[in-house]
């Protein structure tokens, strides 16, 4: 047993009735090698067998009263593999189009919080025999560099086969006089550590104050709502594409950047087509994205990101000066942040307990500045296609939260020479989610025409983050 981080904590908290704060993970499977399609009955019999590797997997929340902002994980001894499992057929012809509905049903299917925080869909009917394995993972047990490594210690690469992980007993209870003691101590000790906290502000504030190129930082709260910022409900939409990553890493070269500043400035393309599309005037834009504490982690488990905010330079017509200028942006942040560090975003966090979520949700609706007007995401992935025994996983897809009033979030991941893209919105902010992903094939067309480096040759790779 154990108790959960305040970033973690943050994460159950925010969940309200129109905000669900799971994430989907999409594996899209083509089993022609074996021969024969996955079954339900072949998840329920193997799956026990490799969970003993992902130990949240069979922990569930343990509420203590006067403590309830941040309960315990303790072993769920009344694990029952077949709660987690459910599949479903797409409709004909089961492309991308009937694979993002179910989705986007899927996102807003919340998960029963009796029991442990994930849920496995299996999807029958894709195009070509396909299949596809969407896991529901709550954000209070993984963050996206956590659920990455999931996926690579869940699968192989081809011919290798994953060592099995058994559950185990799960009999072992837990004591509650052991949890309300446990929680009393800490409490303590977090009294204790308050000037510590002070200083810790007035450290970060100095940070911020000499940073390198802080006038390519935004500010908090001096961003204008756009229609990505309407007033939105709990429906979500869903789309999902993917890019050359060989393209994505042209243009970096070419632009003398990163390819994470690269790709935002293809992102802030899409967006100034999109709001040009809308009739709006597109200004400046900004995106929010998560910047990881370490990427060289191999935890399966927990949140250990801090945001990060960038312009997206959507106020540019040129597509060069658009992804030069949004890159800049985007490395001043990340430098910052890793300045920062992440101790004191993990302390506020376990501080607050439930105040963020209650002042986003008041101020979600109705304040006319926001923090930002899209989140994004991107992470490094795996080079080549992994491997279940002979099946080979073709595709996988992350999709994120959409967060009033940011309810539009894009994240990208590298997957075996492309990057994968997963778009979750609420129709209010994005009405049409797919076209948006077109607007990035197209920025990046863009941008390449305009470098005149789109017949070139694929480049050696390079860092994706």
């Amino acid at each position: 047993m154990e108790r959960m981080t305040g970033p973690d904590a943050l994460m159950l908290n925010m969940e309200t009735p129109s905000t669900p704060m799971h994430t989907l993970k999409v594996a899209v499977l083509d089993t022609s090698r074996r021969g024969r399609v996955v079954t339900l009955a072949e998840l329920r019999e193997v799956l026990p067998g490799y969970l003993g590797r992902f130990p949240r997997a069979t922990q569930r929340l343990e509420y203590l009263s006067g403590y309830g902002a941040r309960p315990f994980w303790v072993r769920d001894k009344d694990f029952d593999i077949d709660a987690h499992l459910d599949e479903m057929v797409l409709e004909a012809p089961g492309g991308r189009n009937e694979l993002d509905a179910v989705l986007a049903d899927l996102a807003v299917r919340k998960l029963d919080r009796t029991q442990p925080l994930w849920a496995l869909t299996l999807v029958h009917g894709l195009a070509d025999g396909r299949q596809a394995v969407v896991i529901r993972v709550h954000h209070a047990v993984a963050d996206g560099l956590a659920a990455l490594n999931t996926f690579m210690a869940a699968t192989s690469l081809p011919g290798q086969q994953v060592t099995p992980a058994p559950i185990g007993s799960l009999n072992s209870g837990h004591d509650a006089r052991g949890l309300f003691r446990a929680a009393r101590s800490e409490s303590w000790k977090l009294l204790r550590g308050v000037p510590t906290v002070v200083g810790d502000f007035a450290r970060a504030a100095h940070v911020k104050r000499n940073a390198t190129g802080r006038g390519r930082i935004p500010k908090p709260l001096t961003v204008r709502r756009n229609s990505f910022n309407a007033r939105s409900g709990a429906q979500r939409v869903c789309a999902s594409g993917d890019i050359p990553l060989a393209s994505v890493q042209r243009v970096a070269l070419a632009t003398d950047t990163t390819v994470n500043g690269a790709l935002h400035g293809i992102i802030a393309g899409a967006k100034r087509a999109e709001l040009l599309a809308r009739g709006e005037e597109p200004g400046i834009s900004v995106t929010v994205f998560g910047v990881c504490k370490d990427l060289a982690s191999t935890r399966t488990e927990g949140n250990e990101i801090a945001t990060a905010a960038a312009y997206l330079r959507t106020d540019l017509a040129d597509p060069v000066e658009r992804v030069v200028e949004t890159a800049a942006s985007c490395e001043a942040t990340v430098r910052r942040r890793r300045d920062l560090g992440f101790d004191l975003t993990a302390k506020v966090a376990t501080y607050t307990g439930r105040l963020g979520p209650v002042f986003r949700a008041v101020a979600a609706h109705r304040a006319p500045l926001v923090m930002n007007n899209i989140t994004t995401a991107n992470m490094p992935g795996p080079r080549e296609t992994r491997w279940v025994g002979d099946i080979e996983v073709v595709d996988w897809i992350s999709f994120a939260l959409a967060i009033a009033p940011a309810d539009v979030n894009l994240t990208a991941y590298s997957y075996a020479g492309r990057i994968s893209m997963g778009l979750i919105a609420t129709p209010e902010s994005m009405p049409e989610p797919a076209e948006f992903i077109d607007r990035v094939r197209e920025s990046l067309a863009e941008v390449e025409t305009a470098l005149g480096i789109g017949d070139r040759e694929p480049v050696a790779t390079q860092d994706v983050g």
